[in-house]
């Protein structure tokens, strides 16, 4: 994020600013990042969820008509935000589009995706508080859901990641009870507090946890804790994987939604 200079600064821009409150000085801003929800709040006017470097998830009044702004303010559009912080608010003054992923919204599949990310990440970022780490996350996942990758399986690592960026996410290698290693050959069982070993499962009771298959849990780990380049690579694989047994889309996606739960104590 750069404060903008409107003096005789060179260029007109100053050095980053960093930011751990949402109420910004007044004057003007520029920052990259990412329309995460627009809502109207009369014919004239409306407001827009942006997710911004540096200065993280910001409310932004986005005044004049709906067409002013073309398809720019539209969720899931990418873009440098030219913003102005008023005395009481802040506000949308233009955006330089850089992308608007318009083949992910050509797919069905892939805008539910995409949707739900934007959705997820308008509940759960703190307001005004810088999270560059889950914003390169969620552009990494919308390229990746613009090539064709499989959605269910870009899910389920975005759910993982952005945990794992926090600090939240349920260790796949280890079981939170016991401290045992997980076998993938012996599936595992997740519960509130994370992947469960064999032996821990046994003396669980039953309605304590979801019970997840060896394919599942291996498609999982694979998906969630490889490399960005190892994960694109083994994609097709994995893929394959899922096509190859009824029911383990299904699977692997109901766990992906379980996953976003570990981010709720956060908020």
């Amino acid at each position: 994020m750069e404060k903008i200079d409107n003096g005789n600064t060179k260029g007109g821009l100053q050095k980053v600013i960093p930011l751990v409150s949402d109420l910004l000085p007044q004057g003007n801003y520029s920052a990259d990042g990412v329309v995460l929800r627009r809502r109207e709040t009369s014919p004239k006017s409306g407001d827009c969820l942006l997710f911004l470097r540096d200065m993280g998830a910001l409310w932004a009044g986005a005044p004049g008509p709906r067409n002013r702004f073309g398809g720019a303010t539209e969720p899931m559009t990418w873009g440098r935000f030219i913003l102005y912080q008023g005395p009481r608010r802040l506000y949308l003054k233009s955006v330089d589009v850089a992308e608007d992923f318009l083949s992910v919204r050509g797919s069905k599949k892939s805008l539910l995706c995409a949707a739900r990310w934007c959705r997820e990440l308008g509940a759960r970022l703190p307001a005004g508080h810088e999270n560059n780490g889950v914003l390169s996350l969620f552009w990494g996942s919308m390229t990746n859901l613009s090539k064709g990758l499989c959605s269910t399986l870009l899910d389920v690592r975005f759910a993982w990641r952005w945990g794992k960026i926090w600090g939240v996410s349920p260790s796949l290698d280890s079981c939170p009870e016991c401290g045992s290693p997980l076998v993938t050959d012996e599936g595992a069982a997740m519960t509130e507090w994370g992947f469960l070993c064999r032996t821990c499962r046994l003396n669980a009771s039953s309605n304590r946890y979801k019970t997840v298959s060896q394919g599942a849990m291996e498609i999982i780990k694979r998906a969630c804790m490889s490399s960005a380049d190892a994960f694109v690579r083994t994609e097709p694989e994995l893929r394959a994987h899922l096509s190859a047994s009824a029911g383990l889309e299904q699977e692997v996606g109901d766990i992906a939604s379980r996953l976003f739960v570990f981010l709720s104590f956060t908020v």
